[in-house]
């Protein structure tokens, strides 16, 4: 149970450090972004922050379905790790000059740094993500709490 503990703990720094790397690092691109949609920077920090409080709010409810025992939970991220894996595997096999093609549609965008951004998102998220799949579906002792009729009862 302390493993599901730490894990819960381990989502929230990387949640956290996901946004603080999306907001520090680009506030550039969102500024030619709010000039391309025409909006003010203070409606797109907004639309953003409710964005990342709705998917934190169902990340921690998630991990506290997972801290009830609940096998869905346990599921649930799986999957979403195993997605957030070939997210980061296609992101880094396509996009290798992706940044010359979005020149074509808006050269205006710094593509180079929203891709640089991208990848240092994916490899943070790579880390949680691969460490939660190794918790949650390698792990025996998290084996034992959800598939106890399986792996045998926690002495």
């Amino acid at each position: 149970m302390k493993k599901l503990s730490n894990l819960r703990l381990y989502f929230i720094i990387y949640f956290i450090a996901k946004v603080i790397v999306d907001v520090a690092f680009g506030s550039h691109i969102t500024s030619d972004a709010t000039k391309y949609l025409n909006i003010s920077p203070v409606v797109f920090y907004g639309f953003a922050i409710i964005i990342n409080l709705f998917l934190f709010l169902i990340g921690l409810s998630l991990f506290y379905f997972l801290l009830e025992k609940r096998n869905w939970a346990r599921i649930v991220l799986i999957v979403l790790g195993w997605l957030v894996v070939l997210d980061v595997v296609s992101s880094l096999v396509f996009s290798s000059n992706i940044s010359e093609i979005l020149t074509y549609i808006d050269r205006t965008m710094d593509w180079n740094r929203l891709i640089l951004i991208d990848r240092v998102t994916d490899l943070v998220g790579l880390v949680f993500w691969g460490f939660a799949i190794y918790i949650l579906q390698f792990s025996n002792d998290v084996k034992k709490i959800f598939l106890p009729e399986r792996y045998g009862e926690l002495v």
